[in-house]
Order: C-alpha cells, then sequence, then structure tokens
C-alpha cells in the first residue's frame, strides 16, 4: 500500500521466465565435478547430503523447482553477445541458471534462446556468485563459492554459450570449470564475494579481514589435474594478526553480532565496492568497504594497505559504547560510484548509503594529487560534498515497514551531463516498491528531493464477477482472466492444479491418451469439484462460480510470492532498469503521458509541476500546467461517472459502446448518443453525482479542450525514431507486455470519456455543461479511435501460438540426449502469447548508444511508435494485417473471432473468407470470395497491401474475374472442398473472356474436372472433359470419368452421354477396365456396361465378344459352386444366343480366346485356370459360330441339372 500523495511517473512491467525453467526443452544441465583433493571421507558426506528427498508438498515442490534464494543480471561489454547474462541460484541453493536477457541482438548473431543449469555437487554460499569478463578475448567467467569451501571458476565461451561445444562428443569438464580449495578457509569464513577481473576476485571474511585471490599460470604444486586452478592468497587486515585473536575473543573487544546460526564480528565487510581506474590515467585500484560497525574503509587494491577510514554517513561517532550505530551484518549494496569527475581536482564520485535508519545518502568526491610530487593524479582523500547534511529517502507509505534493500544510480536522459537518477528498492515483506530520485551532483541539496514512484503492472486487475447464465459461459468468463497471456505462466496454472485437485477433488479424474490444452485441463479440474447437481442450473453455476473464484485465488496466492524482487540492477549500455524477481524479471520504463494521467488524477495537485517537468513529449502531447490540471480533472469526472453506476448499467453501457464500433453506423451521430443515453444512462447516475460533475467542470478552465487534450495524448506521435534493431524473443515479450498495459490504460480512459461526454451531452437541463459547444464531433472522433483500441484490446488478450524458426526446433531435438539428468521429462511445449506479440515486428529493438545517457528511445516510445504502426484506426490495412498473421500460424479459432473486425471493403471481405476457408466453414467463405471477387479482380495490385502468408495469392489481385475465381477454386482445393471448387471454375468458366489464353483455360477445365469427379457430379465433369483440347489430358480424363462412372453404378448415364468424336475412347476405356478386373461375379459391371454401350451404337458381334468373356469367367468362378439354383450363367448363354440372332446368318460368330494345355495343345474350354500338375496353360484365339454358342449354352444346362438331382459333375 502506498501514500496517497504518491507521483508515479515510471511503471513495473513484468515478464516471466517460463523459457527458463527447469522442465522447459531449453534448458540444459550441466553437472559441476567434485573438488580432486577432497578426501574420501568427506566425498561420502557430500554424496549422503546430495541424496535428499524432494518435498512431498506441491507448494513446496513448486518453490524448490522455480523460486531463486538469488539472483541478479550481470551486464558484460557492449561489442560481447550474450551480453545481459540473468542468473539465479535455484532448488536449494544447488543450481545455477544462466539464460541471456539481452533486449536486442546484432544482425549477425544467433539468439540464444538456452539456460544452462549448472548443478553444484554442494550448496552454493549466499552472496558468493560474481561474473567478470576477460579483456582480451570473448570469455564470460563466473566464480561461485559452495558451503563446503570450495570456489569453482567457468570460463564460458561462445562456442559454450551457443551451444556448439555440445556437439561434440568427448568434451571435458576441465575445459570449462576448475576448482579451488582456499587454505585461508581452514580458520576464516567465507561472508561474500566480489570479482575484481577474469582472475582476481576479493572475499571478505567474516572476522573482518578481507582475501584477495589472483589466478596463478602454474599447477599447484605435487597436484597436475587440469580441474583445479591455482590461485595466491593475499589477506588485507587493518588489525594483524593480534586483531584475529581479539576477534575470536568477544569477551576482549566489541565483541560479535548474530548472523544466521552464527555470529561475525564489528569488522566484517558487508559491502564493497571496487574502482579500477583507465590504463592510461596511471592511478592505483582501490577497494572502499563497508562494515558492520558503520565504518567506511579505502584499501589499495594492489597491495592492500588501508587508506582512509571514515563514518559512513561522515558522522561523529559516539563516545558511548550503548549507542553505536551498527548495519545489518547481512551483505548487501551500500555503495556505487559514479566514474566521471565534473571538477579538474576530483577523479570520481561515491555515494555512500547507510541502512541504520530509514535510509540516508552521503555524496564524496574522491579527491586526487595535482602538484607533480611523485604521485601525481594518485587517490589523495575522500571529500565529503555536503558535510551539514545527509540525504533522506521517502519510504512509500507508513502503514507498513519499509526497507531499503538496494539502490543504483544512472545517468539521466537530460542535456546537462551531471544530472543523474538514483533508483531505490524498497521492501517489505514479500512487496516491494522502487523509487527515483533525480539530483544534479553538483547541486545535490538543490535537486533532492523530488521523489516519484514505479506503480505495479495491470496485467493483474481484482478478478472478475460473474454473470450467472450457463455453466459454459461461467468457465470462458474465468479462463479469460486466468489464461490473459502474460498474466500467469504454465508452471503457476499447473501446480495450482495439482493442488486443488489435492485439496478439493475426492478421485483424480484418470490420465487421458491424447494430450489435452491447458483449458481443458482447468476446466476438468474445477468442474469436477462441483458437487451441486448440474441439472439445478441457478445453483450449479453458482456453485462452478464459487470453484473458479477459489482457484483463481490460489492461482493468484502462488504468483504473488514469485513477485518478491531480489535485486535492483541497470543496465549501463542502455540506461533500463530492471528488477529481478523470485520467479520473474520486471522492467521499470517510463509512464507513457496517458499513463501519467491515470495513475496520478486523484493526487495530482501537490505533483503537478514535478508531473509537468518530468514527462517527456515524446510520449504524449507535452501538456504542461493548466492544460495537464484539466485533463486530469477531466479523468476525475470520468471516473466519478463511472464509480457511481451499478455494475449491471457499467456492463450495459460496455456491451453498447462495443455495437457501435464493430457495427457500421445506422443512425447520425446525434441519434446515436440520445439512443444510448437513453438506454444506458438515463436515470442510473445519482444527483451527487450530477453536482460533483458540475463542480468538475467549473474548476477546469476548458473542458472541451481538455478533451482534445486526452486525444491529443493519445495519438501525438513526434518525429522521432523508435529503433531498428533485432529484438530477442526476450525483447519481444517485454514490449508486448508494455503494450498490453498502455492498451489496457488507453482503453478505460476512452471508455470512460465516452461515457462522460454522452452524458454531459443529453443531461444538461441547466446548461452547467454548456461549455463543450460541439459534442458530436468529440464523440465521433472518440469512437473512432474506440475502433480502433477495441481491436488492440481483443489483441491484448486473446492468446495465441506463435510463429517459430524450424532451424529452433531442430536445435532443441539434437539437444535432447544431452541432458546429464535423465529423470525429468522434458516439456515440449509451443510457445504461446498475446496476438499483440504476434504482430510486433523483429526489427522494433531500441538500439543500444553505449554511453546510457544519450538513448532517447524509451521502452515507452517504442511502445507507442508500435501501436501506431499498426494502422489500426478508422479499420485500416493494419486490421486484416492481424487476421493474416493469425492464419499465418494457423490459429484459426482466434482469426474466425477476429472476424467481425474486418472491414466491409473487398479486401476485408477477402480476408474474411481466408478466415472462414480456414475455419471449414465452406458456405460461408464462398460467399465471402463472390461479394470480393469484382473489387479483388478489377483493382490495381497497389491498391492492396503486400503480404506473403498467402502463398497462393498470385491470381487475387488486378488479373480478371477469370484468374480470380480460378484462384478461390485453388484455395478450395487445398481444403478438399471439391464441391467448392466446381462452384468457382463453374464462375471462372463463365467470366473466361473468348480471347482468353488457352492454358488459362485448361488450368480452369482440369480443376473443374478432377473436383466434379471427387463429389460425383458426373455431368459437370462430362462437360469439362468435352471441353478439353489436349489429347493425353482428354485420353486420361475419358478413363477416369468412365471408371468412377461405372463404379457408383452410372452406367446408364454414362451410356446417355453424347460423347462427341470420344466414341472409341470411351470404348478402349470400357474394354481395359473389363481386362483389369478380377471378379466379374461381385466387381464393378464394366462387362455389362461395355455391353450396353455396344448394343446402343449397333455393335452386336463386339457386345457379344464382351458377354462372351464376361461368361467364360463366370463358368471359371462357378465350377464347383454349391448353388445350382443360380442362372447367372444360363441367363448370359441365352442374352449371348439373343445378340448374335441379331445379325445375319454369315456373320453371327466370334472370336474367343480359349485355353489351351501347354502339354499336348488341347483344353476343354470348361478347364479350370490353374492346372493342377502345374504345367503351363497359354491362350488360343478361335471362331466360335452361333452354333458353338448353343452347344456351350446346352453343356451348361445338363450340368446344372446333374446338380440338381444330385449328380457330379467333372
Amino acid at each position: 500500500m502506498t501514500d496517497r500523495s504518491a507521483c508515479h511517473l515510471f511503471k513495473q512491467t513484468r515478464v516471466n521466465l517460463d523459457w527458463a525453467e527447469k522442465r522447459s526443452n531449453t534448458a540444459i544441465d550441466v553437472h559441476l565435478p567434485y573438488h580432486p583433493g577432497r578426501s574420501g571421507r568427506s566425498l561420502g558426506i557430500i554424496k549422503r547430503r546430495s541424496q535428499r528427498q524432494e518435498p512431498s508438498d506441491t507448494e513446496e515442490k513448486f518453490k524448490l523447482a522455480h523460486h531463486a534464494s538469488t539472483a541478479s543480471i550481470y551486464y558484460r561489454p557492449v561489442e560481447r553477445f550474450p551480453r545481459c547474462i540473468l542468473w539465479r541460484v535455484v532448488e536449494d541453493s544447488r543450481v545455477l541458471s544462466v539464460t541471456s536477457v539481452d533486449f536486442t541482438r546484432p544482425e549477425a548473431q544467433c539468439e540464444l534462446e538456452k539456460t544452462f543449469r549448472f548443478v553444484f555437487p554442494e550448496p552454493i554460499q549466499p552472496s558468493t556468485v560474481g561474473f567478470a569478463d576477460a579483456p582480451t578475448r570473448d570469455e564470460l567467467v563466473i566464480y561461485a563459492l559452495t558451503q563446503d569451501g570450495v570456489l569453482y571458476t567457468l570460463g564460458l565461451t561462445p562456442d559454450f554459450l551457443m551451444r556448439a561445444s555440445f556437439l561434440k562428443r568427448g568434451v571435458q569438464s576441465s575445459d570449462y570449470c576448475t576448482t579451488y580449495c582456499p587454505s585461508a578457509f581452514t580458520l576464516h569464513s567465507p561472508h561474500f564475494l566480489l570479482p575484481i577481473s577474469h582472475q582476481s576476485l576479493v572475499i571478505p571474511l567474516q572476522d573482518g579481514n578481507i582475501l584477495k585471490l589472483d589466478r596463478a599460470h602454474r599447477s599447484i604444486t605435487g597436484i597436475a589435474d587440469p580441474s583445479v586452478a591455482s590461485y595466491s592468497e593475499k589477506t588485507f587486515s587493518d588489525t594483524g594478526y593480534f586483531g584475529f585473536l581479539k576477534n575470536k575473543m568477544p569477551w576482549v573487544g566489541l565483541g560479535t553480532v548474530p548472523y544466521g546460526q552464527s555470529s561475525i564480528t564489528h569488522t566484517t565487510v558487508v559491502s564493497a565496492v571496487a574502482y579500477k581506474p583507465a590504463a592510461e590515467n596511471g592511478a592505483q585500484s582501490l577497494l572502499f568497504t563497508v562494515s558492520v560497525d558503520h565504518t567506511l574503509k579505502v584499501w589499495s587494491l594492489e597491495d592492500g594497505h588501508l587508506i582512509r577510514v571514515t563514518d559512513l554517513l561522515n558522522e561523529t561517532p559516539s563516545t558511548s559504547t550503548k549507542i553505536k550505530t551498527w548495519l545489518d551484518p547481512s551483505p548487501a549494496h551500500l555503495l556505487a560510484i559514479i566514474d566521471r569527475p565534473f571538477q579538474s581536482d576530483h577523479s570520481f564520485y561515491l555515494v555512500s548509503f547507510s541502512s541504520a535508519s530509514t535510509g540516508k545518502f552521503k555524496f564524496w568526491a574522491a579527491s586526487h594529487y595535482v602538484d607533480d610530487n611523485g604521485q601525481l593524479g594518485q587517490f589523495q582523500s575522500l571529500v565529503d560534498l555536503h558535510p551539514e547534511d545527509t540525504f533522506n529517502a521517502k519510504p512509500p507509505s507508513t502503514t507498513a515497514p519499509w526497507i531499503i534493500s538496494e539502490f543504483r544510480i544512472t545517468p539521466a536522459s537530460s542535456p546537462s551531463e551531471t544530472i543523474y537518477d538514483l533508483w531505490v528498492l524498497w521492501k517489505s515483506d514479500t512487496n516491494f516498491q522502487v523509487q527515483n530520485v533525480r539530483f544534479d551532483i553538483r547541486d545535490v541539496k538543490g535537486t533532492w528531493g523530488h521523489w516519484t514512484t514505479a506503480t505495479s503492472d495491470t496485467l493483474h486487475p481484482p478478478r472478475p464477477t460473474t454473470i450467472l447464465q450457463t455453466s459454459q459461459d461461467v468457465s470462458e468468463h474465468w479462463l479469460q482472466w486466468i489464461l490473459y497471456p502474460g498474466r500467469f505462466p504454465d508452471t503457476v496454472l499447473e501446480s495450482a492444479q495439482r493442488i486443488y485437485d489435492a485439496n478439493y477433488n475426492s478421485s483424480t479424474p484418470a490420465n487421458v491418451a491424447a494430450p489435452e490444452t491447458i483449458q481443458a485441463k482447468l476446466t476438468k479440474t474445477v468442474s469436477a469439484a462441483v458437487q451441486v447437481p448440474s441439472t439445478d442450473v441457478d445453483r450449479y453455476c453458482r456453485e462452478l462460480s464459487n470453484q473458479w473464484d477459489r482457484f483463481s485465488r490460489l492461482c493468484a496466492e502462488l504468483d504473488k510470492q514469485r513477485r518478491e524482487a531480489l535485486s535492483l540492477v541497470a543496465d549501463p549500455s542502455s540506461g533500463f532498469v530492471w528488477t529481478v524477481n523470485v520467479d520473474g524479471i520486471t522492467a521499470l520504463r517510463e509512464c507513457t503521458e496517458t499513463e501519467v494521467i491515470w495513475h496520478n488524477f486523484r493526487t495530482h495537485r501537490p505533483n503537478i509541476d514535478t508531473l509537468s517537468s518530468r514527462t517527456p513529449k515524446r510520449l504524449g502531447a507535452g501538456l504542461k500546467a493548466d492544460d495537464l490540471s484539466d485533463a486530469m480533472i477531466l479523468v476525475v469526472a470520468a471516473h466519478e461517472l463511472k464509480d457511481s453506476l451499478e455494475e449491471s448499467a457499467i456492463d450495459t453501457c460496455i456491451m453498447r459502446l462495443q455495437q457501435e464500433v464493430v457495427n457500421e453506423p445506422m443512425h447520425s451521430v446525434n441519434d446515436s448518443m440520445w439512443a444510448f443515453y437513453e438506454r444506458c444512462l438515463e436515470q442510473e447516475v445519482p444527483e451527487e453525482t450530477h453536482e460533483k460533475l458540475e463542480d468538475l467542470f467549473n474548476s477546469m478552465h476548458s473542458p472541451e479542450l481538455a478533451f482534445g487534450s486526452l486525444i491529443t495524448s493519445l495519438y501525438h506521435q513526434p518525429d522521432s525514431h523508435a529503433g531498428s534493431s533485432r529484438l530477442t524473443s526476450f525483447g519481444a515479450k517485454v514490449l508486448a507486455g508494455g503494450s498490453q498495459e498502455v492498451i489496457h490504460v488507453n482503453y478505460e480512459l476512452l471508455l470512460q470519456l465516452a461515457l462522460l461526454l454522452i452524458y454531459v451531452a443529453f443531461a444538461d437541463d441547466t446548461r452547467q455543461f454548456s461549455r463543450i459547444s460541439n459534442p458530436e464531433t468529440l464523440y465521433h472522433q472518440l469512437l473512432g479511435y474506440l475502433k480502433e483500441y477495441e481491436v488492440l484490446s481483443w489483441m491484448a488478450r486473446t492468446p495465441t501460438p506463435l510463429a517459430r524458426d524450424a532451424k529452433h526446433d531442430d536445435i532443441s531435438t539434437a539437444l535432447t540426449d544431452l541432458r546429464v539428468s535423465g529423470e525429468t521429462t522434458i516439456a515440449h511445449r509451443s510457445e504461446r502469447g498475446s496476438v499483440i506479440r504476434l504482430l510486433l515486428p523483429h526489427n522494433f529493438g531500441p538500439s543500444l548508444s553505449g554511453s546510457g545517457r544519450k538513448p532517447l528511445v524509451t521502452l515507452s516510445l517504442c511502445i507507442r511508435k508500435f501501436l501506431a504502426s499498426l494502422d489500426l484506426y478508422d479499420r485500416g490495412n493494419g486490421v486484416t494485417n492481424v487476421a493474416l498473421a493469425l492464419l499465418d500460424v494457423n490459429a484459426s479459432g482466434p482469426a474466425t473471432d477476429f472476424e467481425k473486425f474486418l472491414p466491409s471493403t473487398a479486401w476485408g471481405s477477402y480476408v474474411k473468407a481466408r478466415v472462414q476457408l480456414k475455419a471449414r466453414s465452406y458456405a460461408m467463405a464462398s460467399s465471402s470470395f463472390n461479394k470480393a471477387s469484382y473489387g479483388m479482380a478489377m483493382a490495381s495490385r497497389s491498391a492492396f497491401p503486400a503480404t506473403n502468408v498467402f502463398s497462393t495469392e498470385s491470381g487475387a489481385v488486378g488479373c480478371g474475374m477469370a484468374k480470380y475465381h480460378l484462384h478461390v477454386a485453388s484455395l478450395f482445393e487445398e481444403q478438399g472442398a471439391s464441391e467448392y471448387v466446381v462452384e468457382s471454375c463453374n464462375v471462372a468458366l463463365l467470366n473466361l473472356s473468348d480471347t482468353a489464353e488457352a492454358q488459362l483455360l485448361s488450368e480452369i477445365l482440369l480443376k473443374y474436372f478432377n473436383a466434379a469427379l471427387k463429389v460425383s457430379l458426373f455431368d459437370e465433369a462430362y462437360m469439362a472433359l468435352s471441353r478439353y483440347t489436349d489429347e493425353a489430358l482428354r485420353h486420361a480424363a475419358v478413363r477416369d470419368l468412365v471408371t468412377a462412372m461405372v463404379e457408383q453404378n452410372e452406367g446408364e448415364r454414362l451410356c446417355s452421354y453424347p460423347w462427341i468424336g470420344l466414341h472409341d475412347e470411351v470404348d478402349e476405356a470400357l474394354k481395359f477396365k473389363c481386362q483389369q478386373i478380377l471378379d466379374v461375379s461381385a466387381g464393378p459391371p464394366f462387362h455389362q456396361v461395355l455391353y450396353a454401350w455396344r448394343i446402343q451404337r449397333g455393335d452386336y458381334r463386339g457386345a457379344a465378344y464382351i458377354l462372351h468373356e464376361r461368361l467364360q469367367r463366370l463358368r471359371t468362378a462357378n465350377v464347383g459352386s454349391t448353388d445350382p439354383n443360380s442362372r447367372v450363367v444360363t441367363d448370359g448363354y441365352l442374352a449371348l444366343i439373343n445378340v448374335l440372332s441379331c445379325v445375319c446368318e454369315d456373320q453371327a460368330w466370334i472370336l474367343s480366346d480359349a485355353r489351351v494345355d501347354g502339354s499336348d495343345g488341347t483344353a476343354d474350354r470348361s478347364t479350370k485356370r490353374t492346372k493342377l500338375d502345374g504345367t503351363r496353360a497359354t491362350h488360343q484365339r478361335q471362331i466360335l459360330t452361333l452354333a458353338d454358342i448353343k452347344a456351350e449354352y446346352q453343356s451348361e444346362v445338363e450340368r446344372v441339372g446333374l446338380l440338381l438331382n444330385g449328380g457330379f459333375f467333372v
């Protein structure tokens, strides 16, 4: 909870670390070795301690797997990549997780999407992880100290970080990891670790001394193991050996301070910072330390000599031992260096902070020798810039105890180089606040005190109330809130589901074989907990809503634990400031002008000067003084109006406004406003609210100008560049999250302004609001902007799969077997995000200037430029681009929901048809394609936006109606909707001109024929075939059509077609199929159709031939038949005799293929197809006369008679 007078100029934008989780397919476990110098006994103890059991409680498992005990970001030199390294100590301090959080990447560099999880054999000691970079080669050095006193040094090269080294078999851990056990740890306990360089570090000890380790380029005597590092040890001490003994005997000195389960001395260092001057400076390196006893010390980093000792705040020490000022013994960040002098005798500036009270700062200047006495440029002393003053921080509130956990100093984006920003991280339990104060290093006293605050993110509003309708409505209502993109990661939802199942469901649903979506899992889990019968609809819906409310509270509670801030960091190159949370990271960005108004309108009066001076014009309209005050008063009035309405009235107003912005206008602006007021606001506003609105409007200089100022603030785009660097996945997530917040604020602001304008336009009985002279124009303008933000709001709250490069998936698959821990199942999840992120260009990242002061491109400026670049105002081409992007990632569900926003233009109708086609709504798609046909086919190509989403859209624009409908037919063909292919091809043929290209006609006919054949539209198929000009295509088409029609018993229709010029081809096609058929008794009736075909055309002998061939096959199939009553063969012979009787006697013969035996050349016509003795049978042609046919018929009749009388026929 914060004070009501807080001045909010910054916004917290949270980003989930779902790509860095243990079960992600982007995580790689790297198990680090034991230190080889350890004895067998101690090694056994470590192994036994390492075999710990995981907690059985689901919530504890969640914390163990995802909550970090320590986390921060290390920034490498600007020319290195990856440059921003997020590190987290997780899983009971046994795993150091390292991943990249670079906002942008170089054009030629691939993005590092992997998370390296270094698994240590012993837990890492708190505050003993440090990073450094080699100056002459690209190598990231990591120091980590385990609780058993082993120092691990990891050297990570680009080959290692970009995964190339893992593809080499036989890689040794000594190639990237060495260990070392400092001998000083035998008598001394380390307190924390501070890296100095890639070969040097200092470790303050708990007895007040400081251990410095310098890397040696030789092996330890007697040890040739390459995995063992060699360091030279040097101890800094201001008390000597006797001081060490004195610290071990608390009754001699000032004693010790409790720390954890042990105690430390009052001289123990709790904070340290190193100063390394430029190489050309020639000055010595310094180490500044702060001890528990509130002492600030300056050491020479080379020789360890103590140079200066003073009080941390330059206060006179108390002579009483009972009033000593003590600091918290935990390691902390109490010092910061401004490495730039602004006076000739100054080398740099030091800012010290004392946590002994609420929070005090002191500013020091490091003076150097200016005379040439052999010490020119060397450090001389610390000078208190303001000896009479201390500079206090302002707690966020007085209702809870707040402490300063950390502070950072960054150059301010100001023309003056002496202006700096000081950032303070306040903590109270798991809550945190970040404050900022801007000061001039040359006039700290005159510029100190104007504190501003970073407000929390707006992606976590209160849980929604439920409108009881149906159970499906209730579930969808809650799922929309729970699954809002960026609100809860899958890890929270899955853990909440398991906890909910364990506590509220008596029987856990059985696992199904098919994978389920997260929506289906949650719906099944929550619905299973409802004990009310579903037949009682009202009670069931109420209970279901209660269960969803319970589940959402559980998700919110798990998420709340993830928010605690662990560190505050600032990027020295970009100037961006972040907090690293227990499970996530938070960007601190400048508020846009509308966000400034939104978050400060209730408390703006005491802060109006700060708000006017600190809000940059590039983030809005640059409102100042009275204009800014009037705009905020107008927002107060809008809030008062909305707060006075009942919830049902608010819902009615919002639904009415959404209808206004989605549907085409049917009435004049004035009539629409009056109808809105009459249905939604009349008699809904209390009298006291009306009086408040009158007073607020009277306090404004110009309400109409205030409306215009807010609209200008929303849409004013200064002529500034938003950056063109390549965004990383992390950068895209940050910009998308910030865009969601800006959209939320602007959308709510526009809604409330529209309601206020309608109310004051028609509730003004006594002309109190007469200073708004033309409300219709204002309302029309607001409605236009609301249309844009209705689309943006939908994009912000709608989840969708995100497109991914195929090469990333290949690498993930190839590296699956490289995981050292085989016990954990890798979770291959498709990446999801909001539609906003889907539309974010890859080259929209802010460029790094390298100074931290110069970048005028902030996160918020990138967000404003991005939202403006979408071109959504007045249903522009940007609206259709959204639908195209959804189609590109096969998100047919969201695309279908987005249909309502598509414009009714030709291009909009075409895109709507593509959406409907993807959703398999073929009838609607056909109608939309036809609606868009003339505008698409006859327009110029330049009239439509270029898109690479559609692979077959070449004929869609400006190529004529025939090509357009052919293009539509191709689309339906891809979807397998053959009926609509026929329809489109038919329209294409109707629009085909006489001078059209033959190739175009051939392509249309080919698609027409194939589609008609698939859906058995044989008349259309025949029509298309009859227009073929290509002989080869026509021959193949005839065979296909004949085959399809006979197989579907359409022989009569086949024979009814005229087949002009194709008689021989049809006969040949039928004859070919007759030869190919295996079982004439069960297969398609090709013989009968060919018989009928030839009879119809007077070819009686041809018909007799094919009928006889069928009879021969039937006789072979029926030999040995157990059904002597079958008359198929005998009736066939009668038909054959009848056909041959229709020709002259001298023509009553046919040629028949008789089967003869390969041994003697003779065979009976009734022999079986396969000889029993295996001899080969051949075919010999012979003439059969009508008499021969009658003889065969008589033989068949006798055979049947014998079978009927019980005889045996051979």
